[in-house]
């Protein structure tokens, strides 16, 4: 993001500069606490989980900057405290504000996941004053496959995705203060965590808004 963009976003009401994680269902949103790490305020795992496909499915955010950096990770077991330090998708920035489909989120092979596990992921983003902003979906893995009619995924007109695989760290912290800064990526020794994606090409979604990875 170029610098004098920043700048100007953020003096933009906070409520501008926030997001949603619309699928798998969030955990709650607070407008007054996106900027908390972990989830954005939620410590309480949510229930029931949403069921995830194990094969990967969509994760289905509306964004409200013109242009945000995105990074996604996950945290196993039934009480993910804030160990979220497996890399689902390296940062990268999307360009364009509303409904966008981050494409099929698959799970690091190397993890070994098999149906019936709970996890909790984690998608942050930069965020108004260079903070980052949090939301988190507590999930149960299964075999289940997504159908056409529930696949999860809209694009608005014209998002995309401009830059890829940009550094930064695990938590979105800067310094050990608990603050994310302008870059939410995740810390280049982890690369190796996250999981190659395939687009998300169900029927629901357009060419002309494709904006998958």
């Amino acid at each position: 993001m170029h610098y004098s963009t920043f700048n100007l976003l953020a003096l933009l009401p906070f409520a501008t500069a926030h997001f949603t994680l619309n699928w798998p269902t969030a955990r709650g949103f607070d407008d007054t606490q996106a900027g908390s790490f972990p989830c954005g305020g939620f410590d309480e795992v949510k229930s029931p989980r949403t069921e995830f496909p194990l094969g990967g499915g969509p994760l289905q955010l509306n964004l409200e900057h013109t242009s945000t950096q995105v990074a996604v990770y996950l945290s196993l077991g039934s009480d993910p405290g804030n160990n979220y330090n497996i890399v689902l998708r390296p940062q990268f920035k999307e360009q364009g504000p509303g409904d966008f489909c981050l494409g099929e989120v698959g799970l690091p092979s190397s993890l070994n996941i098999t149906s019936g596990t709970n996890g909790t992921i984690q998608v942050v983003t930069n965020g108004h004053a260079g903070g980052g902003l949090y939301q988190c979906a507590d999930v149960t893995f299964t075999n289940i496959t997504l159908s056409q009619s529930d696949n999860h995924c809209a694009n608005n007109t014209n998002v995309k995705v401009t830059q890829e695989n940009m550094p930064g760290n695990p938590n979105g912290t800067s310094s050990g203060t608990g603050t994310s800064s302008e870059t939410p990526g995740p810390n280049p020794s982890s690369a190796a965590a996250h999981a190659t994606a395939a687009g998300w090409l169900l029927g629901a979604v357009g060419a002309a808004g494709l904006a998958l990875l």
